[in-house]
Order: C-alpha cells, then sequence, then structure tokens
C-alpha cells in the first residue's frame, strides 16, 4: 500500500459522510480523504487526483449512482479499488458490483461500524471484502494468526504474471484490456492465464473466482507504476 493513500467517499448524506470520514481517519490517520454528494463531484475528484480506495453509495438520489463511478473508474482503468455501500442486500446487486469490478461490498447500517471497520481494515490491506449472503458466511482467517492463516498467492503458486492477471480481473478489466496492459495477445490472458487461475481457484467463472478470493482472505497484489508490489 502506497505510504500516503488518497480515499474518495462518495455519500449523499452529510452525516453518514463525516461518520465515515472518521472512521477512515481513525484507522488511516494520515489519508487523505476527498469527498463527494454527487456522480458529478467524484468525478471531478477522480480527474483530479489520484485516488487509491473509492467509497461508492450506490443508493444517491440522482440519476446517476456509485455504479456508473465504477464503470467509469474500469472503462478509463484509473486502477483505484472501489467498495460498494448500499442499503441493499439483494445477491444480484452484490454480484453485478462485483463484476463490474468492485473489491468490497458494505450494507450500509451506521447504527453499528463494525461491518464498515472490518470491510475497512480487510480492503485497505489488499483483501475482497464481501457479506455473508454471497457464498456463504465467508470465513476470513485472521492476518498473522500462525496455524490457519490465510492463503497468500505465493503458498498457491499465483506469482508473477499470473498475479498480474488477478490483480487485473478482480479490477473488472476484460481479457482484451488486460493483454494490453501486460503487452501480449489477448488468447495469451484467455486460454492461459485464466484457466490456470480458475484450475487453482477450483472455479468455472470470474465471479466465482473473487468469491474464493475474498472466502480464503487472500491479500490481492498491487501494481505501482507498472511493476507488481506484493
Amino acid at each position: 500500500m502506497p505510504s500516503q493513500i488518497n480515499i474518495l467517499i462518495l455519500e449523499d448524506q452529510g452525516l453518514v459522510r463525516a461518520g465515515m470520514r472518521e472512521l477512515i481517519r481513525i484507522s488511516e490517520p494520515t489519508a487523505i480523504v476527498h469527498e463527494a454528494a454527487s456522480y458529478d463531484e467524484a468525478i471531478q475528484v477522480l480527474s483530479a487526483q489520484d485516488i487509491d480506495f473509492a467509497f461508492l453509495d450506490i443508493d444517491l438520489r440522482s440519476p446517476k449512482s456509485g455504479i456508473d463511478v465504477l464503470d467509469y473508474l474500469r472503462e478509463r482503468e484509473l486502477g483505484a479499488f472501489a467498495i460498494m455501500l448500499s442499503a441493499r442486500d439483494e445477491r444480484d446487486v452484490i454480484l453485478e458490483c462485483i463484476n463490474l469490478g468492485a473489491c468490497g461490498y458494505v450494507h450500509k447500517d451506521m447504527s453499528d461500524d463494525k461491518v464498515f471497520r472490518e470491510a475497512l481494515a480487510i480492503v485497505l490491506q489488499g483483501g475482497i471484502f464481501l457479506p455473508g449472503i454471497i457464498g456463504g458466511s465467508l470465513p476470513r482467517p485472521p492476518a498473522d494468526s500462525g496455524k490457519g492463516r490465510a492463503d497468500t498467492l505465493a503458498s498457491l503458486g499465483v506469482t508473477g504474471r499470473s498475479a498480474e492477471v488477478l490483480h487485473y480481473i478482480c479490477q473488472g478489466l476484460p481479457n482484451k484490456a488486460i493483454a494490453r496492459k501486460m503487452n501480449v495477445e489477448e488468447g495469451t490472458i484467455r486460454k492461459d492465464y485464466v484457466p490456470k487461475l480458475f484450475k487453482i481457484f477450483r472455479v468455472a467463472r470470474r465471479t466465482e473466482l473473487l468469491i474464493e478470493v475474498a472466502r480464503r482472505g487472500i491479500k490481492l497484489p498491487r501494481i505501482e507504476k507498472g511493476k507488481l508490489k506484493p
């Protein structure tokens, strides 16, 4: 994770936004928090700042929501990790967000900040946070717990270029975009790297892959200035 991180909060309720800002500052005192109350304000921030993490409300009282911002992140390949916020817990909505490249989904109940704190900790450490409605209870081994600790990519044999592909898959990029970023043929991604990841995680689809990454508590690799970081 960068030494100083930039975080965007897209939320149209001022009190909720203030509560989230305070929780983030408690967990990451050096983080720079940028706020937006609408789609347009969020795009302005993303155009002016190099955002590392974005908390996006999908229930905005406006024509465009956090899902549209998530689309914007993916289409422009900005590299920010998105965590969706919503009062909705329908499985289809959650899976749509994950398929679009979100690395987390948090039910927006600010009366209890425990879930938000957990999601924040997991995502900032490079993991994926999903509610229990997806893939069962999603037990997450605690970090650095010794026996029974979370799997690592290295322990699963996911290193180098395979880890890079996983990074881009988790951001919702299609094979063509991944191939362009890695300077390889699209067929190499589609026929080699993606099937290899499916085999390692024993899944058949991208959505299942992301759910399994979350379930295992795996920390995703970071790519900074075109270079893979642990």
